[in-house]
C-alpha cells in the first residue's frame, strides 16, 4: 500500500451467524496505533499513514468468545507502505559505529583500498509513476597522502592519470536534497570506513572504502589483448579497473510494484601495453550478467561502444568501436566479471582493426 492510501480490509465472514460476531482488530505502525473505523465488526477502513522510508504495519484480528466457532484462528499480518513523495529510497545507514571524526591514520601510505559508492534516486516519469534508480561504482585505489588534520587524503584511482583530493568535510555536499536538510553521517570498523549523504532522514548516497593490502595492489584479474594488424598484449594479470552499474526499476502509475526494469554496466580496464599505458573501455546497456552482449556503437549514438586507449599507436588510440559484441558469464556479479570480447575499430585509412581478447576484473 501507499502512504496516504485509503485501506479496506475485511474478513469477509459468511453464515447464519456471521452478523452476530464481534472481532477485536489492531493496527500499529513504527510511530504507534494507526487509527481505524469497524472495531468489533469482520471489516475495517484506515488511511495509511505518511512514512519515510518503506516501513510495515502489524494487523492482528481476534475472534471474541471462539469457542463455539469453528474454523476460524487468530491472524496475524505484516504490509509494507510506501513512501510516494521523497526522492529517495536507500535503506538507512547501519549506525552501530558512527563516530564524529574518522581515524584516517589506518591509510597508510602505500596501501590500498576498495571504495564502493551508491547514490539513490527516485524520480517521477510525465505519466504520473516514478522509477526507482541505484547508481553503484566500485574502484581501487592507493594512498599517496593523508591529513588527518583537515581531514583529508589524497589517492591514486586506477586508470587515472591525475591524483584524486578527498576532503571529508566536502564529501558530497555536491548532492543537493530537494526535501529536506543535508548532513553526513560517519561510521567506521577495523578495516572500513563510510561517508554518507542524508537528507533528513533519508539516504541520498554513500561511500564505503575498505582496505584491501598494506601494500600497493597491481593485480585484480588478469587481460589478454589481440590485434590484427598490431602486436598482442600476452595475458597479464597487472589490471585493475572500474565497474559502474546504474539500474532503473519503473514502478506502477499509483502503485509500488515494478512493472519494467534495466541496467547498464560501464567497465574500465587499465593495464600497461608496450610499456605505457593501456584503457579499454566498455559501455553496454546490459546488466554484468547478460551473455553476448551487444557493444555496436550504433549510428555512432554512443549509448554502447568499446574504446581503447594507448599512447603507442595513436592511429587507433581514442576510437570508438563500429560493431563488437562481449561474452559475459552469467555467474558475474558488478564487482567480479569475467567476459570474452571482438570488436572492431574503424580506421580512415587502412582495413577496420579487429581487437579479440578476455579479462577477468575480480574487486569484491
Amino acid at each position: 500500500m501507499n502512504e496516504c492510501e485509503e485501506v479496506t480490509l475485511s474478513l469477509n465472514t459468511t453464515g447464519n451467524n456471521a452478523k452476530n460476531l464481534t472481532f477485536t482488530w489492531t493496527v500499529r505502525g513504527v510511530n504507534g496505533d494507526v487509527p481505524f473505523t469497524g472495531q468489533g465488526s469482520d471489516t475495517i477502513k484506515f488511511t495509511a499513514p505518511e512514512v519515510s522510508q518503506q516501513p510495515s504495519l502489524s494487523i492482528s484480528v481476534k475472534l471474541e468468545d471462539s469457542s463455539n466457532v469453528i474454523g476460524f484462528v487468530d491472524q496475524f499480518s505484516s504490509v509494507s507502505v510506501a513512501d510516494t513523495d521523497t526522492n529517495i529510497i536507500a535503506p538507512q545507514p547501519n549506525t552501530g559505529n558512527v563516530v564524529e571524526a574518522l581515524d584516517l591514520s589506518v591509510l597508510t601510505f602505500g596501501s590500498t583500498w576498495t571504495e564502493t559508492a551508491h547514490q539513490y534516486i527516485k524520480t517521477q516519469r510525465d505519466d504520473g509513476g516514478f522509477n526507482n534508480i541505484v547508481v553503484k561504482l566500485t574502484r581501487p585505489m592507493d594512498i599517496v597522502n593523508v591529513d588527518q588534520n583537515d581531514p583529508a587524503f589524497t589517492a591514486r584511482v586506477c586508470g587515472e592519470q591525475q591524483n584524486s583530493s578527498v576532503k571529508i568535510a566536502e564529501f558530497y555536499t555536491d548532492i543537493d536534497c530537494t526535501e529536506g536538510t543535508g548532513s553526513t553521517v560517519l561510521t567506521q570498523n577495523e578495516n572500513s570506513f563510510t561517508i554518507t549523504r542524508m537528507c533528513d532522514e533519508n539516504v541520498a548516497a554513500t561511500s564505503t572504502f575498505k582496505h584491501v593490502s598494506d601494500t600497493q595492489k597491481d593485480s585484480f584479474g588478469q587481460l589478454s589483448v589481440n590485434f590484427t594488424n598490431y602486436p598482442e598484449l600476452s595475458e597479464t594479470a597487472q589490471v585493475c579497473g572500474i565497474i559502474a552499474t546504474t539500474t532503473v526499476e519503473a514502478l506502477e502509475i499509483g502503485g509500488t510494484n515494478v512493472v519494467d526494469s534495466a541496467t547498464a554496466t560501464t567497465l574500465r580496464l587499465a593495464s600497461e601495453y608496450e610499456g605505457s599505458p593501456l584503457l579499454l573501455k566498455f559501455v553496454m546497456d546490459d546488466a554484468p550478467d547478460s551473455p553476448f552482449a551487444s557493444i555496436s556503437n550504433v549510428h555512432g549514438l554512443d549509448q554502447k561502444y568499446a574504446q581503447l586507449s594507448t599512447p603507442v599507436f595513436p592511429e587507433i588510440s581514442g576510437l570508438k568501436n563500429s560493431w563488437g559484441t562481449i561474452d559475459l558469464s552469467r555467474d558475474n556479479t558488478d564487482t567480479h566479471i569475467k567476459a570474452g570480447f571482438d570488436f572492431t575499430l574503424p580506421l580512415g585509412t587502412f582495413k577496420d582493426e579487429e581487437v579479440t581478447g578476455s579479462f577477468e576484473l575480480k574487486l569484491d
